[in-house]
């Protein structure tokens, strides 16, 4: 077995646990608790029929019985508790709010596609709008679809060379600028947001603003001559590794030409901004869908948090390791908000077992935008080919 087939299966392997290890800890059956007036409490396995978060609940107990309850406070001081399973969230999901999130997601992508034509244009690469938002949205598709070692980022920058003969640094170089950008921004938004929770999320806030610094450091020595020269970066330049070296010689003069552009490189930040607000908002509508019950601002922390994270390319787009960090934080910061759970760690559960409802619902919803992209892939003219990606990949290999 090669070792790209042996990391393929590796990252198979290790979605396929991340994923058990999630789906073994939330809550699959719908669950009624009845605490009696002097505290006794009996919990038992029910199935909720119609909508769970409205006045009145039917249930149907194991028995076969349909009831009709009244959460909460009951008239002789017993009280009744329900916790929804997983796939009862998905029963009643508000389509209206979907949809609406979904829009949202699609509105993203078409902004990050028009931002990274502009980066091109400032390259000097003659590619137009409409040409990148197809690459862009082919990037989406082997991002979230096809698996293996190739993202979409690589794909996207052969399209370009492609499309622009000779210019195969600078391709690259925009699709790299591109992606540190729509970091950068994406952290900015949740460090903002965070100055005004930071008695609530004080370690998460240390984490984002750790990003942002070092994210400053490196447009810093990448954009002003003197930390260049103080880090006597083109010594150790030269002094790398041939191949290594090369490479990233030339990705330096590249990222270079941004330096005279400052102006674009900042609306880039602040379009990356705006569109990440967006991004965030279509993760609160589905949130709403479902009927997660988390205050909007918490989402504008935790989920560029989780975004950031899930960035890095170990699993197909973010499963398992997204459904991990939804759990987690929305467990922890979001236990509170679930009214009548009985206690903190009933409610961690209960918004946990949201949480990952969310999160995989919101995959497969961009899944399926993806394979909607995969058209532009089968249908184009000029498709990048395996032997487009074997001829770029030993090429790099070679230095050059």
């Amino acid at each position: 077995m090669s070792r790209s087939a042996a990391m393929k299966v590796v990252k198979f392997l290790l979605v396929i646990g991340l994923m058990a290890l999630v789906f073994r800890s939330v809550q699959w059956d719908d669950r009624l608790l009845t605490k009696s007036a002097v505290g006794e409490a009996v919990e038992e396995t029910v199935s909720i029929r119609g909508a769970w978060s409205s006045d009145r609940v039917v249930v149907i107990d194991s028995s076969g019985n349909e009831r009709t309850l009244q959460p909460g406070k009951q008239a002789d001081g017993s009280e009744l508790e329900l916790a929804p399973g997983f796939l009862t969230y998905w029963r009643n999901l508000d389509v209206t709010l979907f949809v609406l999130g979904a829009a949202c997601y699609f509105v993203t992508v078409l902004v990050a596609g028009a931002r990274w034509w502009w980066l091109l244009r400032v390259n000097g690469l003659q590619v137009t709008l409409l040409e990148s938002l197809r690459f862009t949205w082919i990037g989406v598709f082997f991002n979230t679809v096809v698996p293996g070692a190739t993202g979409g980022d690589l794909i996207k920058a052969i399209y370009i060379m492609k499309h622009c003969p000779g210019q195969r640094v600078p391709a690259l170089v925009s699709v790299i600028v591109d992606r540190v950008l729509g970091l950068a921004s994406l952290a900015i938004l949740g460090a903002v947001v965070v100055l005004f929770a930071l008695d609530r999320f004080g370690e998460l806030a240390i984490a984002i603003w750790s990003v942002i610094g070092g994210l400053a450091l490196l447009f810093a020595i990448a954009f002003s001559r003197r930390l260049r020269a103080l880090v006597r970066l083109k010594w150790m330049l030269e002094r790398l590794p041939k191949k290594l070296g090369h490479v990233l010689r030339m990705l330096d003069e590249a990222v270079f030409v941004y330096r005279g552009h400052k102006n674009v490189v900042l609306a880039s930040l602040l379009a990356g901004v705006a569109n990440h607000v967006v991004s965030v908002m279509s993760v609160v509508w589905i949130g709403d869908a479902l009927g997660v019950g988390m205050p909007w601002t918490e989402y504008f922390v935790l989920i560029p948090v989780i975004n950031i994270i899930s960035a890095v390319p170990l699993m197909p787009n973010g499963w398992g390791l997204g459904e991990v960090l939804y759990q987690k934080l929305f467990a922890t910061y979001g236990a509170s908000y679930i009214t009548g759970a009985g206690s903190l760690e009933a409610g961690a559960k209960a918004m946990g077992t949201r949480a990952v409802a969310l999160s995989v619902l919101y995959r497969l919803h961009t899944t399926l935008w993806s394979l909607l992209a995969g058209l532009l892939v089968l249908f184009g003219r000029d498709r990048v080919t395996q032997q487009d990606i074997a001829a770029e990949q030993q090429r790099e290999d070679a230095g050059g």
